[in-house]
């Protein structure tokens, strides 16, 4: 190419001006300038075929020009920039290598463990020839700590004896440190060519511009890119927080959501990204913008308002527009109706205004409940078909070793000093944390950052990582505190006191009952559509439908997230009890107050025993029959019995008079209904024993009803009786009788209704209960409860016991069968699970080490 004539020559600052990136149809990073409009400063030195020059301190790299004639008025000049490769993490880098080597060479490169690692990281072996790599990235030591390292490396090298040794580094080597390697590792294995270094790695760059597309942290996060987003004025002016997202970037991991959202963007100009608190949405969005800016889009952050972008929206020039959290509570606030449902205009008609403009693209995030809300109250925003722009990202979007990718570059780019590193390598404690239900950026963030350690000893550094994956409230505060309804909160109260999950129609009625009591107790307001609202404004974020109708916890912290809201003000565990609908709410609340957590509010439900004896009263009391549409009869958990022996244990605890009230209503339904029904043979036996076990002498006044109950159980035995209660009464009574321990003996008072019992069992129970089992656990406890039924009441049950073992063998048999068409398929899921984990190994080893 000729040489560039001095006309065109004119001040440096020019070009900077119109440096940009652009990537198009799969292109490297490529800048297109006019001819005419190129000039380049005097002081250019032509090297290879190439353009060399600064562009002055602010810059602090070299960047080169390829310059090519194109079209008659029109030169491209192709990006090559001078990487140090610091914004890569050694794991990074490793693969960076690899897929120049294979680009470069057409090898196959097998992966082998990285950090200690024998002195391999990729082989390539044939018949005749096995090829080493070994990656050393050395960035902030240099030569001499490369050097170092290799010096201990030879060894493993004369060992492994392979026929081509290759070594690539991230350092600056001269031809004398390469000549000071190969005299290290050994000339019969090394040879100065097959030394990469800093330079001939952004050779390799140069000639796979896909390769350096692929591994998009390298441009992405280059000083030049860098530069040109802080010159950008609109940016600056915006508030926009580039060094910030250019450090974020090392640490982010690429999901499955990042191509969804650039597809999105791509086909409808518009991405709707959503989620849950700590999720990564935000740091998504700040992504997608900077890569943008790097591609020469204008940028305007929106910060109020749809208006703001109304205003700064320019036709023909490439925009993209940025809100982040545009429906939060500073642009949906308290403005009344009207004021509402202008801004939900303004949002369909922005949103329709970039959908049409080829030039334009609208990044927009937002907590699902705030979606939810504003979408279930504007009929405006159900119309515009805005739900197809929405892109919710999950947790489970990141597979296995994308978790261990997040919390690795975490640690290696972060403040954390090396001996709380080591903590998290040590038994592999860091398998904890990545396959940790809880897991998510945010928290990682948390527990990788020094300043969130609060003094924490190294040596108490696991405990605490275990204790925050374990209670990570801090995620849901904000979102519960400030930006869901009264309704809204009375909801995930109402599914908190059900234990996280509930089916619709009961969840609807315990929000009912609750958020009455609520707004009459503080003064809330009310509407007939607020279960409706909450739950449209809660489905996504905090809560989330299975099997149909069943409504559940999104993720297991919001569960404990609420458990801290009783624990820090224990009037709402009184407010639970007050506003239940079912007794198993009563339970749930009561065995929260009494567990570890409960705080105050265990002693706050004993003060106010006496104002919630009365609810108590109606929760035990309440009816446990439901007639169906269908005309049968369903029955409510728990039992009469299984209700009186949960009160039992609360009236021991507390020991108010008061206690003792739903007790005794209790007992007198309970005499009305054994007129009726037969008792439960197990749950009459836990009853029982609570009060046999409980130590107030108050509770001595119910000795009477206890007393009666050995009629009543063998009453119940004589109609129906499975393996498991007789096993029960049995042992019950053996427990009991202290004059007649032996339950075979012929004096024993019992002994003919246990028998009565036993025939029970095998008349009505035994083939039922030998067509239910479904496990060898399920056939082995049935032979286990006749064996027993033969000690305790030399019964002969060899007959029975052979049926079982028969139909126990067909069960071995199938599952033989099933268990042989299955291992194919299981032995590849488990090599898959295998590599998985010993690549994730692999990264964490070189947490270890220098390079």
């Amino acid at each position: 190419m000729a040489a560039v004539s001095p006309s065109i020559v004119t001040r440096t600052r020019d070009l900077r001006q119109r440096l940009q990136f652009a990537r198009h149809g799969g292109l490297p990073p490529v800048l297109a300038v006019k001819r005419r409009q190129l000039r380049v400063c005097k002081n250019v030195a032509a090297v290879g075929g190439m353009y060399d020059y600064r562009f002055g301190p602010r810059f602090g790299c070299r960047t080169r020009f390829r310059l090519c004639r194109k079209a008659p008025d029109q030169a491209n000049m192709a990006l090559m920039t001078e990487y140090d490769f610091s914004q890569l993490s050694p794991h990074d880098f490793e693969l960076m290598c690899r897929d120049l080597l294979q680009e470069e060479e057409g090898l196959r490169l097998e992966s082998f463990k990285s950090g200690k690692d024998g002195g391999i990281d990729f082989r390539h072996a044939t018949a005749s020839v096995t090829t080493i790599v070994q990656c050393k990235r050395f960035v902030e030591t240099g030569y001499s700590g490369l050097l170092r390292d290799l010096r201990h490396e030879a060894a493993k090298v004369q060992r492994l004896a392979p026929q081509r040794y290759i070594l690539m580094t991230a350092a600056s080597l001269s031809p004398a440190n390469k000549d000071e390697i190969v005299g290290v590792i050994g000339r019969q294995f090394l040879t100065t060519s097959d030394i990469f270094g800093r330079s001939e790695l952004n050779g390799l760059l140069g000639r796979h511009p896909e390769v350096e597309r692929a591994h998009y942290k390298l441009w992405l996060t280059s000083i030049n890119v860098l530069e040109t987003v802080l010159n950008n004025e609109i940016l600056l002016q915006s508030g926009f927080q580039v060094e910030k997202i250019h450090r974020e970037m090392r640490r982010y991991v690429q999901g499955s959501a990042y191509p969804q959202a650039m597809e999105a963007l791509n086909t409808r100009g518009v991405v709707i990204l959503s989620g849950l608190p700590g999720v990564g949405k935000t740091t998504l969005a700040d992504l997608i913008l900077y890569e943008h800016l790097a591609r020469g889009f204008e940028p305007v952050v929106i910060r109020e308002n749809f208006a703001e972008g109304k205003k700064l929206f320019r036709k023909g020039r490439p925009q993209i527009f940025y809100f982040d959290d545009f429906m939060g509570v500073t642009f949906l606030g308290d403005k009344g109706s009207a004021g509402q449902q202008r801004d939900y205009r303004a949002i369909v008609e922005f949103i329709e205004m970039i959908g049409t403009a080829k030039d334009k693209r609208l990044v927009l995030t937002t907590r699902d409940h705030m979606f939810q809300q504003a979408w279930s109250a504007s009929e405006q925003l159900r119309d515009s078909g805005i739900i197809d722009h929405k892109l919710v990202i999950h947790m489970g979007d990141y597979s296995l070793h994308q978790r261990a990718e997040i919390l690795y570059n975490h640690l290696f780019f972060g403040d954390l000093p090396s001996d709380y590193r080591d903590e998290l390598l040590k038994d592999e404690f860091y398998f904890k944390i990545v396959k940790h239900n809880k897991f998510n950026p945010r928290l990682i963030e948390w527990l990788s950052t020094l300043r969130r350690l609060n003094g924490v000893a190294v040596d108490d550094y696991q405990e605490f990582i275990t204790t925050l994956l374990a209670n990570p409230a801090e995620i849901w505060r904000h979102a519960y505190e400030q930006q869901i309804s009264d309704a809204g909160r009375s909801l995930l109260l109402t599914l908190s006191s059900f234990g996280g999950r509930a089916g619709e129609a009961l969840l609807r009625e315990g929000f009912d009952t609750l958020h009455t009591h609520r707004a009459h107790k503080y003064g809330l307001q009310r509407r007939p559509d607020d279960y409706t609202n909450a739950r449209n404004e809660l489905n996504g974020a905090f809560v989330r439908p299975t099997l149909g109708v069943v409504i559940e916890f999104i993720n297991p912290s919001v569960q404990d997230w609420l458990n801290s809201v009783v624990r820090e003000a224990p009037e709402n565990a009184v407010d639970l009890i007050s506003g239940a609908c079912r007794f198993t709410q009563l339970s749930q609340v009561w065995g929260f107050t009494r567990s570890d957590q409960g705080g105050a509010s265990h002693d706050m439900l004993s003060r106010q025993i006496s104002t919630l004896a009365p609810k108590i009263v109606e929760l035990a009391t309440a009816p446990r029959t439901v007639r169906q549409r269908d005309g049968s009869t369903a029955y409510l958990a728990p039992t009469y019995e299984q209700r009186l022996a949960k009160l039992i244990e609360i009236a021991d605890e507390i020991r108010a008079p008061d206690a003792l009230v739903p007790i005794e209503r209790l007992i007198e339904r309970l005499s009305v209904d054994r007129k009726q029904e037969l008792c439960p043979i197990d749950d009459m036996i836990a009853a029982i024993r609570e009060f046999q076990g409980s130590e107030w002498s108050a509770l001595a006044r119910f000795k009477s009803f206890f007393d009666k109950s050995a009629d009543e159980l063998m009453a119940s035995a004589s109609q129906h009786c499975r393996s498991s209660e007789l096993r029960s009464l049995l042992l019950f009574y053996e427990a009991s009788s202290a004059e007649h321990p032996m339950l075979s003996s012929e004096n024993h008072p019992l002994r003919s209704h246990l028998l009565s019992a036993y025939a029970t069992f095998v008349r009505k129970s035994l083939l039922e209960e030998l067509s239910e089992c479904t496990s060898e656990g399920d056939y082995e406890e049935l032979l286990s409860d006749l064996e027993y039924f033969h000690g305790a009441l030399c019964v002969d049950v060899s007959a029975h016991v052979s049926r079982v073992n028969e139909a126990l063998d067909e069960y071995r048999e199938y599952e033989e069968q099933r268990a042989d068409q299955e291992m194919d398929s299981y032995e590849e899921s488990a090599r898959e699970s295998h590599d998985d984990e010993e690549s994730i190994r692999a990264m964490f080893g070189s947490l270890g080490g220098s390079g």
